[in-house]
């Protein structure tokens, strides 16, 4: 049996930049075995699998994995796979594509070239010593800003906000495995729907027309998995600034660099407002570049 799949580069200004993404469409025949068998065959950050056969009033049912889990939601993904859908399979310029995921229904927005996704109203968890935080990171607490929580957020993913004093300090981060499994088993934040990131952040940055820059990390089959996109993570990080009003702002439209460390520029757009005491309004936009498609055996 051969099926569809397309490679494609989510919040990237140009092709070879951004997060890398495999797009898979199938008529109902895989399941979820076969989708993470060929998520790991992959091995990118993402793969995702569109049911054509799905009927679903809330839009195309999509499902998203990493190499070694089903994940509910996650930012370039749901971007890059909107893109698909448009493109390759309704071949027609419509304003809004509506994504079924396991989180629920997704909507994704194109305007103009950069496609935006709507995250669900944020919640916020727990905080964190900056010691603790800069043991595992290779920093010393002081690379911590103190004016600001260290602190956890989800939009559906859950996240570690670290907020950085300087674009060096983020530059130098060599995060120790054994140190941060160790933090996260003792928090129980190790395991599925609790496993948690660490989004790391700064108002230094590497191009002087960007307002942050960012790096985050995640354990994966016991190694550290840097992303050189996050839009999961950049919509926590969105609604973090929005709430400890780092920018001073309860409306805030702003581009965030990310995977420079990698040599995988990317950049991903803000545009929020903090609308009441717990609610909130995060979208999280980006350009995406089409690099191949083909047919996969299965």
């Amino acid at each position: 049996m051969q099926i569809p799949f397309h490679i494609v580069d989510v919040f990237a200004e140009k092709k070879y930049e951004g997060n890398q993404l495999a797009v898979f469409e199938h008529e109902g025949q895989l399941n979820k075995i076969q989708m993470l068998a060929i998520a790991k065959e992959i091995n990118f950050a993402e793969t995702t699998f569109i049911n054509r056969a799905a009927d679903s009033s809330y839009g195309f049912e999509v499902r998203i994995f990493t190499p070694d889990q089903e994940l509910p939601f996650a930012g370039h993904p749901t971007l890059g796979t909107a893109y698909i859908i448009r493109e390759e399979i309704l071949k027609q310029p419509v304003a809004q594509i509506m994504l079924s995921l396991k989180i629920g229904a997704i909507p994704v927005d194109f305007t103009d070239n950069v496609l935006w996704m709507q995250q669900i109203n944020p919640s916020f968890g727990q905080t964190y010593s900056k010691d603790e935080v800069a043991d595992f990171l290779g920093l010393t607490p002081d690379d911590i800003l103190s004016d600001f929580p260290v602190e956890e957020v989800s939009t559906g993913i859950l996240f570690q906000i670290v907020p950085l004093r300087s674009l060096a300090a983020l530059k130098s981060i060599q995060v120790d495995l054994a140190k941060f499994l160790k933090f996260l088993q003792h928090y129980n934040r190790h395991m599925g729907s609790s496993r948690m990131g660490c989004m790391v952040f700064t108002q230094e940055t590497y191009e002087p027309d960007n307002h942050i820059s960012s790096r985050m990390f995640y354990p994966m089959n016991n190694s550290m998995v840097e992303d050189a996109a996050t839009g999961s993570a950049n919509g926590c990080l969105l609604a973090y600034l929005l709430k400890n009003q780092v920018l001073s702002n309860d409306s805030l439209q702003i581009r965030v660099e990310q995977g420079y460390a990698m040599s995988r520029p990317s950049l991903l757009y803000h545009d929020g407002k903090r609308l009441g005491r717990d609610q909130y309004t995060i979208r999280i936009g980006g350009k995406v570049q089409k690099v191949s498609h083909g047919w996969w055996e299965v």
